[in-house]
């Protein structure tokens, strides 16, 4: 269990999520994540379980040689990504796309969710790209915090549909941010279930805080840009919150109007590579 939890996250789950159940990720992935945090585990061990999965495994392999990932040479197989990336790198690449194949199949149409995962993967992109700047450490938690930072959104529409329906239309008329109204409604907000969710997956407490801590702009125990990209909704439409990322970025680090205008910009066709890879 995390350490930062100061109650009982499946007590917790059970009053955000009541009956409905969170989902799992399948077994290749979960083997998959736990064969890469093995320090006894050979990479031929860690491609051998990953192997059996044909999807997982062209989507690691895509997803580490996009330009959304931006490796330095060209990653040719399995065990060359664990060579390049490192095993935790790789670990977080994974988790993605776990979280992703995990999550229901249906979803109320009261989200879009291909604006969703829009915003998810811009964040994503986004955050790399800044991190990969002012705290190149965290570069792969920013990414993959990044794009998890909604993840519970659906599992909300799915498992609370009337009410949270509710919620998230008046979320999309964009005059109150959609975590604020979820703690006005019902005392909790999509960015608390996101951390239960991360331990009940068994994914790594830095995630896990990553995710809890995306709205709040004095914590620490988060990278910066997981912060800064935070606020984006696909629904507001590009310009807007564009302009409020321009301004973010520019009062907190020494970046240049067009260093900043190029991030945006190739934000744009790196998320539309990602969104492909994933899909």
């Amino acid at each position: 269990m995390f350490s930062f939890f100061k109650s009982d996250p499946k007590e917790r789950l059970r009053k955000i999520l009541g009956e409905y159940e969170l989902p799992r990720f399948r077994k290749t992935v979960f083997e998959t994540l736990r064969r890469l945090r093995d320090p006894d585990s050979m990479p031929s061990q860690i491609t051998e379980v990953m192997s059996m999965d044909p999807d997982l495994t062209s989507k690691v392999m895509r997803t580490v040689n996009s330009s959304a990932y931006a490796p330095r040479t060209q990653i040719t197989s399995l065990d060359h990504a664990i060579m390049m990336m490192g095993r935790a790198n790789l670990e977080r690449i994974v988790m993605m796309l776990g979280a992703k194949s995990a999550l229901p199949a249906r979803v109320p149409p009261s989200l879009n969710m291909q604006a969703f995962w829009r915003a998810s993967a811009k964040r994503a992109v986004l955050a790399k790209a800044v991190a990969d700047l002012v705290v190149p450490v965290h570069a792969s938690l920013s990414f993959t915090a990044g794009f998890l930072q909604d993840i519970c959104v659906p599992l909300l529409a799915a498992g609370r549909e009337r009410d949270y329906a509710t919620v998230l239309k008046e979320a999309a008329k964009g005059e109150r941010e959609l975590h604020v109204l979820e703690h006005e409604t019902f005392g909790w907000d999509h960015a608390e279930l996101g951390a239960i969710a991360c331990n009940e997956w068994d994914l790594p407490e830095d995630l896990g805080v990553s995710v809890r801590d995306q709205h709040l702009p004095e914590s620490k125990l988060r990278p910066e840009p997981v912060y800064i990209v935070s606020s984006h909704k696909e629904s507001e439409g590009n310009g807007s919150w564009n302009d409020s990322f321009f301004e973010r970025v520019k009062h907190r680090y020494n970046m240049g109007d067009e260093q900043i205008q190029s991030m945006i910009a190739e934000s744009s066709i790196k998320m539309k590579e990602l969104l492909t890879i994933i899909s």
